[in-house]
């Protein structure tokens, strides 16, 4: 039997991401951060309804998804994420998390962004550069970021894949879908 991924996903809104890869089974975890608390309780409710919330799913043998208000660029920052040792409450904040003296954000296998326009804030492309994360999914509705951040994780990341997607045709609006994979070293 292979091993499942654990998977940070940043920025991940309502789920529209979170859920399906959920579904998938290809993952062990999902870990989902979110700054807005609308979005973070439409997600809670969107894992509670497609049952893979955790501490709530009556399946235990799909993936479960854990829900957690924040700023990403805080996570990115102090982040510390859920030693299986000591859980960590969905309403822990970045501050609580630096001072539970874990340091596991090294234990995900894939980190998944999808920012608003402006970006990623420096420091989760740090995060991503410093840690173990073998696989990037950057999600971008802006050009000009999008182009800017790359320069930083591609000196530790390689582009694997790329779509360009145009959900809003006559404007110059478009999504942009990039697979990075983390360098080999020599």
């Amino acid at each position: 039997a292979s091993t499942k991924l654990r998977l940070l996903e940043m920025y991940n809104g309502a789920g529209a991401h979170t859920i399906p890869l959920a579904k998938s089974m290809l993952l062990s975890e999902i870990v989902a951060v979110e700054l807005d608390e609308r979005l973070v309780n439409a997600c809670r409710n969107n894992c509670r309804l497609n049952n893979c919330l955790k501490g709530e799913a009556s399946d235990q043998d799909q993936t479960l998804v854990e829900v957690f208000r924040g700023d990403a660029a805080e996570w990115a920052k102090t982040l510390r994420c859920i030693h299986k040792k000591n859980r960590l409450s969905t309403d822990t904040s970045p501050n609580e998390i630096s001072n539970n003296g874990t340091n596991d954000y090294n234990e995900f296998d894939i980190l998944l962004v999808d920012p608003p326009r402006q970006g990623l804030d420096k420091t989760v492309c740090e995060m991503a550069i410093k840690g173990t994360f073998s696989q990037l999914i950057y999600i971008s509705c802006g050009r000009r970021a999008l182009i800017r951040d790359l320069k930083l994780l591609c000196s530790d990341f390689d582009i694997e894949d790329l779509a360009v997607i145009d959900l809003f045709p006559g404007t110059d609006a478009v999504e942009t879908l990039i697979h990075l994979k983390r360098k080999m070293l020599k």
